[in-house]
């Protein structure tokens, strides 16, 4: 747990703000103004302007000169109170909700399925499929499971499939295939499916609240290593960013830095150089310029078939035959080899979007 701990606050730290020499105005105060009036001049704050001129008064006499303070100026000290905050309150409910047991939840007196979800940061949709409740109903005493339980196994039902069960239970579709030893979707009403094997993933729902207080782009951008990337190729400022988010945990269908799945992870790594792509590791197999095996370049996208007869696994090669994706064998962010048997089983191809470090060549990118 303690891991756990220093992991999500070291995702708070990095959050570092750079500042700078900002130069001030010096304005000379005509009657009639006060400082709210001069600060919306200025589009700045009436407690900038008076911290600026070290006083509370807001009668100000005409004639007298007073100090500006630069937009950016002001903005930095917002962002380093955001940050400072964000870092207190992100510590303040770690260290609480690392005592509590969010695996269940018994409901008390005036619960309702709205109020619990706002608890413990679940969806409530997400609460009925789990505790598969057909009605918003809840009786006083009753134990609702909030995702963190993963029964042993499952009993499939008419219109089951892989795919729906995996997202009932938070499980990765090909881990639920490889544990049953299925080779399609469809599956047998009544039949036992065992999910336990698949149950050990990251438990993010406890985090969502925390994390949620900062951007992605935030957390990322301004980690340590990132404030030379004008100096920096198109391909290198790519894996640059894909290798700040090493070890943010695996989850199926997630796209934050609680939980991210590979297709949401490739995505966004690239929207970060400025190159929108589609959603799923599908649709952007249909994007860029197909490539050699033998050709791989930094920063194409090699794409594999696991639980699908489709693309359904996507990383971002990063040279010498290593690639980097988010990974539900590994339940997180990491580098692996494509020389790996499971993975040259498996891979079908790869598409290049950028090309060599000139900015200027991109394919596949969408305005």
């Amino acid at each position: 747990m303690k891991g756990i701990y220093l992991f999500i606050l070291s995702l708070f730290i990095t959050i570092s703000v750079s500042g700078g020499a900002f130069a001030n105005t010096t304005y000379t105060v005509k009657k009639g103004d006060n400082p709210k009036s001069i600060a919306k001049r200025f589009n700045v704050t009436t407690k900038a302007i008076l911290q600026a001129n070290n006083t509370k008064s807001t009668n100000l006499k005409p004639g007298t000169k007073i100090t500006i303070p630069s937009k950016k100026k002001e903005a930095l000290r917002k962002d380093k109170t955001d940050a400072k905050n964000i870092k207190k309150t992100a510590s303040n409910n770690i260290k609480t909700l690392l005592h509590e047991d969010s695996a269940s939840h018994i409901v008390k007196k005036g619960d309702t399925l709205m109020s619990v979800g706002r608890k413990y940061s679940i969806a409530v949709q997400d609460i009925k499929e789990i505790n598969e409740l057909k009605s918003a109903k809840l009786r006083v005493g009753q134990k609702l499971l909030l995702g963190k339980t993963v029964p042993d196994e499952y009993i499939v039902r008419k219109g089951d499939t892989v795919w729906n069960i995996a997202k009932r239970f938070n499980i990765d579709p090909q881990d639920l295939m490889d544990n049953n030893g299925l080779k399609s979707d469809s599956l047998i009403p009544g039949r036992k499916v065992l999910l336990k094997a698949a149950a050990e993933i990251p438990e993010p729902k406890i985090y969502d609240t925390i994390l949620s207080q900062a951007p992605m782009e935030t957390v990322i951008e301004s980690a340590p290593g990132t404030s030379a990337l004008k100096e920096l190729g198109l391909q290198d400022r790519l894996v640059l960013f894909a290798k700040k988010m090493l070890n943010i945990p695996y989850r199926f269908g997630g796209n934050t830095l609680v939980g991210i799945d590979c297709s949401a992870y490739v995505k966004k790594v690239y929207s970060l150089v400025g190159v929108s792509l589609p959603r799923s590791a599908r649709e952007q197999f249909a994007e860029g310029k197909p490539v050699d095996n033998g050709e791989l370049s930094m920063g194409d996208l090699v794409f594999f078939k696991t639980y699908a007869s489709f693309p359904s696994h996507v990383g971002i090669y990063l040279g010498d035959n290593l690639f980097i994706h988010a990974s539900s064998r590994s339940k997180k962010v990491t580098i692996d080899s494509l020389e790996t048997p499971y993975y040259i089983k498996r891979f079908i191809g790869a598409k290049r979007l950028i090309e060599g470090k000139n900015e200027q060549e991109t394919t596949g990118q969408k305005s």
